[in-house]
């Protein structure tokens, strides 16, 4: 696979696999996200919180959110967070899915500030419905995969307004210029591409949307043909890229990582059912560390699990 493998035994590098309140365990995990340092970031839903490890620290400490309290304050999260990002400055961003608002965690502070949405839903443009997927590119600007509203989003720093970028707003579908449940999101700032996860099981692909144009690319799953083959997905959650845009997808009904060189249609199992390793049960996310280890959120199985780079 372009010269990269994976151990396909997976450690445990977060959570025990059973759930709990500790700070060495986890509740229905959704997103993760490394730091340049290679700190892990774990949203942490059933616990309205999210959790940071120092690398090869398996005990997290709380950054954001309160253990087991949930709210509409700036201090607190709904019942379900989805993705997060972290910046370069460790800033931290979370998409608190069921307040319908992104927030805004400054390195260390005890509170937050609304970078996206006005904690309303609905269709308008200061409106966000459901945001899962997150990204933030290098002037603050925070894009976000409207899971409800059908769209993903682009909000300036301050901006109390979101503009369009893809999608149609509350229409669902599998055409080419149509979202299902948007879920993970990337975007490749240099090249103005953003790369979505439609999670919707009838639709069940992965796209890439060039920031300007009216439609996307299909580059990861058959449209409207969910399935386990290699040239299928179903429900794709979390997704990554690495820097030859080798494409990464949590598989969660498959309960599978597939990887897809850059280019190919064809994905490879390099984590889960089918890999001849370790299960994971329902990934909701999947990332990279700075060696290229790959790093899973299982959403059932109260973990994160690192699978090492050969």
């Amino acid at each position: 696979i372009n010269g990269i493998y994976w151990n396909t035994t997976g450690t445990l590098r977060a959570g025990t696999g059973s759930s709990g309140t500790a700070l060495n365990k986890l509740s229905s995990p959704t997103g993760i996200f490394l730091d340049s340092s290679d700190y892990l970031y774990v949203a942490d839903s059933g616990s309205y919180r999210v959790l940071k490890y120092a690398p090869s620290v398996t005990t997290g400490t709380l950054i954001a959110g309160l253990t087991n309290v949930s709210g509409t304050t700036l201090d607190l999260f709904s019942t379900g967070i989805r993705y997060i990002f972290v910046d370069s400055s460790q800033n931290l961003y979370v998409a608190d899915t069921y307040n319908n608002r992104v927030m805004f965690w400054a390195n260390g502070a005890s509170t937050a500030t609304i970078a996206a949405g006005n904690a309303t839903f609905g269709t308008s443009f200061n409106q966000i419905y459901s945001p899962y997927g997150i990204w933030v590119d290098s002037s603050s600007n925070v894009y976000v995969a409207e899971y409800q509203n059908q769209r993903v989003t682009k909000w300036a720093p301050g901006a109390t307004t979101g503009i369009l970028l893809a999608g149609v707003t509350g229409s669902a579908g599998s055409t080419t210029n149509k979202l299902a449940s948007p879920a993970g999101l990337v975007y490749d700032e240099t090249n103005q591409d953003l790369y979505i996860a439609n999670s919707a099981t009838s639709t069940s692909t992965v796209m890439k949307w060039h920031v300007g144009d009216s439609s996307a690319t299909v580059i990861a799953g058959t449209s409207g043909s969910p399935g386990n083959s290699t040239t299928q997905l179903n429900s794709p959650m979390g997704i990554s890229l690495d820097q030859w845009k080798n494409l990464y997808v949590a598989d969660r009904t498959n309960n599978r990582v597939q990887f897809f060189c850059s280019g190919s249609s064809t994905g490879i199992t390099i984590a889960g059912t089918g890999s001849g390793g370790t299960n994971i049960t329902a990934p909701y996310d999947v990332k990279l560390d700075s060696q290229l280890n790959l790093y899973v959120s299982e959403n059932s199985g109260a973990r994160v699990r690192k699978f090492a780079k050969l």
